[in-house]
């Protein structure tokens, strides 16, 4: 059997990170299948005895998608193939599969014109509907698929997803290692590391420390730490930053290493998560193998993964959030552990249940 994968769209989101992974165990764990990996880029991590790599250098969503690229896997005559997005040559008529991450998208839409959001909403309907199989992370995601834009339950496959454990996590720890005073950071601090998306929901967060320091008589002693490199670039969160002078107690770190990115976690009170909207929650990985006390917006796809390992406040509510804050400010930190989680969350089941749905 030849199986084509898609990789064009790998980038640094964790999502790609996630893929990488899956994709690295999927060809290890299935010797007797033949895989043609297409990729923009130098990806010599998929070589494996089964696998052949094409650089094709051809964009996602891009006109030369819609030719030169339909022509390539015309050429390759893959028995089937399989798109990590819904972007791909809407010509492409044979057996194709397609794994969605998310739909936030038809949520929270970012365009920059509306010739970009009819394109993004045309690609996706019709290449989701000509798709023979389409795998989502979670049941909200495939009941959207099913309301949204109509598609066959019996078309729609479930595959549990798994937290993203890398070589950098935890591998070199300094505990010794004053972070605080390395990052000038005057109190213990709480991190949020993802993106600056409107369905992240910071500036919310950023209005819950400005109620926090007000209630505090101005005298706030507890910092926020954002991690990510695209959230420390925003000028509008630096300006809403400025305005509530939470100069002092709103750090933007980025371009890290992983050993102080992994033992800024370690000595985090906790992580905050207040997203709106969020499919499988791939940025909880680090928090996840550290063992960092996480709280969370009260999301159906978080509480049934974590339960009572964590904590959650309702993502619509600023008053929602500081309660939730000021309760775990007041509690006694403890060891806490998520290695009950990954029974249900590991890459091996991940692998071994997408090789049934493709057989």
């Amino acid at each position: 059997m030849k199986i084509g994968l898609d990789l064009r769209f790998l980038d640094s989101s964790s999502y790609s990170l996630f893929i990488i992974e899956l994709v690295i165990k999927l060809i290890k764990t299935s010797p007797d299948i033949i895989y043609t990996i297409y990729t923009n880029h130098n990806s010599d991590v998929f070589k494996v005895d089964n696998s052949k790599i094409k650089q094709v250098n051809i964009k996602n969503g891009s006109l030369h998608e819609q030719i030169k690229f339909l022509k390539i896997l015309k050429n390759d005559k893959n028995d089937l193939m399989i798109f990590f997005n819904h972007n791909k040559p809407i010509f492409y008529k044979w057996e194709y599969y397609t794994i969605l991450c998310s739909l936030k998208d038809i949520y929270y839409q970012n365009f920059s014109n509306y010739i970009s959001k009819y394109k993004y909403l045309y690609l996706l309907e019709k290449n989701l509907k000509n798709s023979h199989k389409v795998i989502c992370f979670d049941e909200n995601s495939k009941n959207e698929l099913i309301e949204r834009l109509n598609l066959p339950e019996n078309k729609i496959s479930l595959l549990p997803a798994f937290f993203i454990n890398r070589e950098a996590i935890s591998s070199d720890i300094n505990l010794k290692t004053n972070i605080k005073m390395k990052f000038e950071l005057q109190n213990d601090f709480l991190i949020y590391s993802w993106s600056d998306g409107i369905e992240k929901n910071v500036e919310r967060l950023i209005h819950v420390f400005d109620r926090l320091k007000k209630e505090n008589n101005w005298n706030l002693n507890i910092d926020l730490v954002m991690l990510w490199d695209t959230i420390s670039k925003n000028i509008a969160l630096r300006t809403l930053v400025i305005e509530h002078n939470l100069q002092t107690n709103i750090h933007f770190l980025w371009l890290l290493n992983p050993s102080d990115k992994s033992l800024l976690y370690k000595k985090s009170l906790w992580v905050i998560f207040p997203s709106l909207y969020e499919p499988f929650p791939f940025r909880l990985s680090e928090p996840f193998f550290l063992n960092t006390p996480i709280l969370a917006s009260n999301l159906m796809n978080i509480k049934d993964i974590f339960w009572e390992d964590a904590s959650y406040f309702s993502p619509i509510s600023t008053n929602s959030i500081l309660e939730e804050m000021k309760k775990f400010l007041n509690k006694e930190n403890k060891e806490i552990s998520y290695s009950a989680i990954l029974w249900n969350y590991n890459k091996e089941k991940t692998v071994q249940q997408l090789l049934e749905i493709i057989r």
